[in-house]
């Protein structure tokens, strides 16, 4: 990988309830010293805080994933948050087990680290990871 090749950050799922979730990515880009040389973010906002919608909002679409790119740098630290606005309708644990989402990390188009986490439907995630370009 060329030293001048940003990493691209993807996240998804395939989950029915994944609209009832805002999602942040925010990324700190670093230099082989450890100096910060860059900042960016990506936001998937669907609803406010407590909105506990009854249905998916009509313009939130089926395939909602959120990408970002970043600037050529030596590695980075990574902060996802997965924070649910509206909560599941029921108390059954049956019916509010964790789902899946999916980390999809490139540099300069070559796969870096691919991932499922688990997500807990009630309280959502935070989620720090530092990533090596090699």
């Amino acid at each position: 990988m060329a030293a001048n090749e940003g990493f691209t950050i993807e996240i998804s799922s395939r989950y029915d309830g994944w609209w009832r979730y805002n999602v942040a990515l925010m990324c700190g880009c670093f230099d082989a010293a450890g100096n910060r040389t860059g900042f960016v973010s990506a936001e998937s906002h669907v609803a406010d805080v407590g909105a506990n919608l009854k249905k998916k909002p009509a313009e939130t679409g089926g395939d909602r994933s959120l990408r970002l790119a970043t600037e050529a740098c030596d590695h980075l630290l990574l902060y996802i948050y997965i924070v649910p606005h509206t909560l599941p309708a029921g108390n059954d644990i049956g019916d509010t087990q964790p789902f899946e989402v999916d980390f999809r990390i490139t540099c300069g188009g070559r796969p870096l680290r691919t991932e499922k986490r688990l997500i807990n439907q009630w309280s959502g995630a935070s989620v720090e990871m530092r990533v090596e370009r090699e």
